[in-house]
């Protein structure tokens, strides 16, 4: 009689359980099934920038990231442009010369607004919050922001906010920690060691 009135109980309980999984709705930022592109170009810096993005996003969302290595600035927004990637780290002075062959601009936001703009016009990517501090890549040199594809941003729609999160956060001398401290440790262990701090994840 006990056992019987136990099965009866746990395989209502099982029933509820299953009940409760269909009702209860999935985090809005998930997008299961689907992975998402980091780029790197490289350099230890980007190797950091790279890891950064890819486990704030996946400590977050439970998205799975992969980072991909890339050597120039030319192959990571061709492949950004191919769908290759979803997104990467640029310099808005690379972003500038390098990519749009356009004439530099002495001021920062100046800069970072015309990239802005003209990406999200003609090359539908685009240039998330600055993240704080200016790259030493190319003469162009300029701050640092992620570019994402636009369609990325549409299929993960809490991504931007996300991200985002991340602006203005690494200051010029906290880049030089996160660099320093990559001598000792792996880049993915600095990046999660930086958000942990920062309380980002």
């Amino acid at each position: 009689m006990v056992a019987k009135l136990a099965k009866r109980l746990g395989s209502g309980l099982v029933a509820g359980m299953l009940i409760l999984a269909m009702v209860l709705p999935l985090p809005a930022e998930a997008c299961v099934g689907k992975t998402l592109v980091v780029g790197s170009k490289g350099t230890l810096q980007q190797e950091i920038l790279a890891e950064m993005l890819s486990v704030l996003i996946g400590e977050r969302t439970g998205t799975t990231v992969k980072v991909v290595r890339l050597d120039s600035t030319a192959a990571a927004h061709e492949a950004l442009m191919k769908a290759d990637l979803d997104m990467y780290v640029e310099y808005t002075g690379v972003g500038q010369v390098e990519i749009l062959k356009k004439a530099p601009l002495e001021d920062s936001e100046a800069l970072y607004q015309a990239v802005k703009e003209t990406y999200n016009q003609d090359l539908n990517l685009v240039w998330l919050k600055p993240l704080g501090f200016e790259g030493q890549e190319a003469a162009a040199g300029g701050q640092a922001a992620p570019v994402v594809r636009k369609d990325t941003l549409k299929k993960f729609p809490a991504l931007a906010r996300l991200i985002n999160k991340l602006g203005g956060a690494i200051s010029p001398q906290a880049m030089q920690d996160l660099e320093a401290q990559a001598a000792q440790i792996t880049a993915k262990e600095v990046a999660r060691n930086f958000l942990k701090e920062g309380k980002f994840i």
